[in-house]
């Protein structure tokens, strides 16, 4: 009778452990949280950008919201403001502390040339965050300045991630940090 005691026991055991390991496998792996962490990396990451996801988060959430405005101050080198109400339509310049950012068209057709001149800074930044007035983030790294302290970047209006950092550098109620 031992014998048959343990079968029973060792059968719902196994039931037991079945049912439990099944349970765990239906269930879905919590989604990845985006905390203070990633907020460092993509403000110290000139490559790292934020999925939609991730700003959603970072925007519904009051405490990750203050984190990320308190480091992303800590790694500004200067702040592009957004154009006087008075302008209207599509800004191509714009004044920063620290220099100034100009549009200019290209010969070629859908070509737009963005010329960043910094004043001062011997080690100019390395990347330009961009947040429009609707709390997009758009994060883009910046080439090495010349001697002059002149950079520039050519856009190609066809390709999606360059017409939208022309969107928002030609859009009066954005801002920009230049980050470090």
């Amino acid at each position: 009778m031992a014998a048959t005691d343990d079968n029973e026991e060792l059968a719902s055991r196994a039931d037991k452990l079945f049912a439990a390991r099944s349970a765990l496998a239906e269930t879905e792996r919590p989604a990845r949280r985006f905390g203070v962490a990633e907020i460092v990396r993509f403000l110290n990451d000139p490559m790292r950008s934020l999925s939609m996801e991730e700003q959603k988060a970072l925007f519904a959430d009051s405490r990750l919201r203050a984190d990320y405005r308190r480091l992303k101050l800590q790694a500004t080198v200067s702040d592009m403001p957004a154009v006087a109400a008075a302008s209207g339509g599509e800004v191509r310049s714009r004044r920063f502390g620290g220099g100034t950012l100009t549009i200019h068209p290209s010969r070629i057709p859908g070509q737009v040339y963005v010329i960043i001149r910094f004043d001062g800074p011997a080690s100019p930044p390395r990347m330009l965050l961009l947040e429009s007035a609707q709390g997009d983030l758009l994060k883009r790294p910046l080439p090495a300045a010349d001697a002059s302290g002149e950079a520039m970047i050519v856009l190609d209006e066809k390709i999606t991630s360059d017409a939208n950092f022309l969107h928002l550098i030609s859009d009066p109620t954005s801002t920009g940090s230049f980050l470090f």
